[in-house]
Order: structure tokens, then C-alpha cells, then sequence
């Protein structure tokens, strides 16, 4: 019968060089394509929201393109119009215009600065600086400025033979670019 004291315990060995060698590399290789995933995926999150980002300002871009194609024809229009003293008619062109998806506010003003046609009955009659302050009405070609995120006021010059003779200020909501 052997007593408790006489069971020796094996030695507790220390594992070999290359076996620990060989558990650190693996450790730091696994460690390594972990880190190399996670970088990866980082900066491929990073340049999808660059790319977005672009798209986004590219699409307004665009946007605002049309508008000034747009703007031509419409000056054009009114300026017929306005030759005529036909204020009703040229109201009438801005309520068809604001019917339509991203018009807000349409507005003729005369040279003097004076509201003479406005979708905003509340308007009409009075300085255009008063509710726009800051906006130059004496540009002699299309012009916007931002007004709110997501909106701009656009001047569409209205020229007569020798002169300016009026300003259509339009404020105009840009569509959102809606990605998959």
C-alpha cells in the first residue's frame, strides 16, 4: 500500500522553444488577418460614404442644371408678358409652376425691389429685402442662393431690350438621392 506521500507527482514540464515559438506566431497571424478584415471593412465603409457623399452634391448639381434651363424659357414668358403689363397672366404661370413637386415660393419683383407678383398673396406689395434680406436682385444672369437645407432661392433675370425689368425669384426644393 502506498501512502500519500510516496505518489510523485510528474514533473511539470516546461513546453519546448518551438512550441511556444510556434503558438505566438500562429496567435499573431490569426491576430493579423483579424485586424486586416476589420481595416478592410473600415475603409471600404469610409469610401462607400465618400462615394455617397459625392453622388449627393453631383445629383444637386444636376438639379440645379435644369432649373437654369428651365429659367430661360420662363424669363422669357414672363418678360412677354410683363412688356404687356399682363400680371394676371404672368400669376397664372406661377400657379401652374407651383403646382408641381420641389416650387415653393414664386415671386416677380420689379427693379425697384418691389414684390409685384407672388404664389404668397402676403408678399405682394411689399420689399423683396424685407423677406429675403442679403439676396442681390441686380444680377444680369441666374443666380441661387441657399435658403434652407435642402432649398434654394433662385433670380431669374428678366431682361427687356435695353434694360432689366424685372427679377423672378423662385425658391425651389432639391429631390433627395434615395440609394439602394
Amino acid at each position: 500500500m502506498q501512502s500519500s506521500n510516496d505518489v510523485q507527482e510528474a514533473p511539470h514540464r516546461k513546453p519546448s522553444f518551438w512550441t511556444r515559438f510556434l503558438l505566438i506566431i500562429n496567435f499573431l497571424v490569426i491576430a493579423s488577418l483579424a485586424g486586416g478584415i476589420f481595416w478592410t471593412r473600415y475603409q471600404g465603409e469610409q469610401k462607400q460614404q465618400l462615394l455617397t457623399k459625392r453622388a449627393e452634391i453631383r445629383y444637386i448639381e444636376i438639379q440645379r442644371q435644369e432649373l437654369k434651363l428651365f429659367a430661360l424659357p420662363l424669363a422669357w414668358s414672363v418678360r412677354k408678358e410683363l412688356m404687356r403689363f399682363n400680371y394676371d397672366q404672368i400669376d397664372e404661370y406661377f400657379i401652374e409652376l407651383i403646382k408641381r413637386k420641389g416650387f415653393g415660393v414664386i415671386m416677380l419683383v420689379d427693379p425697384s425691389g418691389t414684390i409685384k407678383v407672388s404664389t404668397d398673396r402676403k408678399l405682394q406689395g411689399t420689399p423683396f429685402s424685407r423677406s429675403y434680406p442679403g439676396m442681390n436682385l441686380g444680377s444680369s444672369e441666374l443666380v441661387f442662393y441657399p435658403v434652407q437645407q435642402g432649398k434654394s432661392m433662385f433670380m431669374v433675370p428678366v431682361m427687356g431690350l435695353n434694360e432689366k425689368i424685372g427679377t423672378i425669384a423662385l425658391v425651389c426644393s432639391y429631390q433627395e438621392l434615395i440609394l439602394p
